[in-house]
């Protein structure tokens, strides 16, 4: 994390100027990709493609371990308002699969209200100069290395899962799923809702936001996810938000590229920049108004 709380592969310390941020990216943990370095991860290979093809523009990740929806509204008035001068003009948002289930209040959505202890901690936290220096010194000593082998499953009936992955395609998938039972209609009316609340937040910092659908390991082999990504699609056409359908652009196997049945690893990570920034330069250069 950098100073202001995004991924980033800087220097916790450096104090950058906010207004300068003009795209963020924001997801939860596949995202975020703690298991990866920053340079594996999505966001780290769209930065690396933006300077190889000389576009002076930078994404800065604003992914979170665990946030759903919810947190992506929260995130607004908990987290952004709080970063001096920060006005970003684009947000991209990859999120879908924390809202599987109706997420009550957490920490990773901002969510949990504090008890006088915590505020007075979240006080000195926003406003003391001896808790940057804590920070950077926590940062530089403390910091512990992420062991790999935790995040690699060791059930045998995954690993053969995500060995022999069963490719579902978007079209199969619209045959296999038909209509959602009572429960997932429950699960829908939630994600609809909070992509309504969302919305004012977007309107209200006159954002240009643009949507990528999430997929799992066989791509399109989550049910409740496939009827979230279709949600999303629904929404995006209404107000005429730019929408990339990753569902359906990929249209074979990613083979050896999940490190369980959400997150990917290096190669997979890679593979999801790899389509998606053709149309995400496309967009940059149309909607920030930047040269190549």
């Amino acid at each position: 994390r950098d100073f202001f709380g995004f991924r980033s592969n800087g220097d916790i310390s450096e104090k950058y100027d906010p207004s300068k941020i003009k795209i963020i990216f924001s997801g939860g943990s596949t995202g975020d990709e703690q298991i990866l370095n920053y340079r594996d991860t999505i966001v780290g290979q769209l930065n690396k493609r933006l300077k190889d093809n000389n576009i002076n523009s930078k994404i800065y990740n604003a992914s979170l371990s665990g946030k759903s929806l919810k947190g992506h509204i929260n995130e607004f008035p908990k987290w952004f308002s709080k970063i001096p001068n920060f006005k970003p003009s684009i947000i991209i948002y990859y999120f879908g699969i924390n809202d599987r289930e109706i997420q009550k209040n957490r920490l990773e959505d901002f969510g949990i209200n504090l008890n006088k202890r915590e505020k007075l901690i979240y006080l000195i936290s926003q406003k003391s100069f001896f808790w940057e220096r804590f920070k950077i010194i926590k940062s530089k000593y403390f910091s512990k290395k992420i062991n790999m082998d935790q995040y690699f499953s060791k059930n045998e009936h995954l690993l053969m899962k995500l060995k022999n992955n069963e490719f579902i395609s978007y079209e199969n998938a619209k045959v296999i799923y038909g209509i959602p039972n009572n429960s997932e209609k429950k699960i829908i009316e939630n994600y609809k809702n909070n992509l309504k609340k969302l919305n004012l937040q977007i309107k209200a910092w006159d954002i240009k936001p643009i949507f990528i659908t999430q997929i799992i390991y066989n791509i399109n082999g989550n049910k409740i996810l496939f009827f979230l990504n279709a949600e999303l699609k629904k929404f995006a056409k209404e107000y005429n938000y730019k929408i990339f359908k990753l569902d359906e652009l990929i249209l074979q196997p990613l083979n050896n590229s999940f490190v369980d049945e959400i997150h990917t690893n290096e190669k997979g990570s890679s593979e999801i920049a790899k389509i998606l920034f053709p149309l995400l330069k496309d967009e940059i250069l149309k909607k920030l108004n930047v040269t190549n």
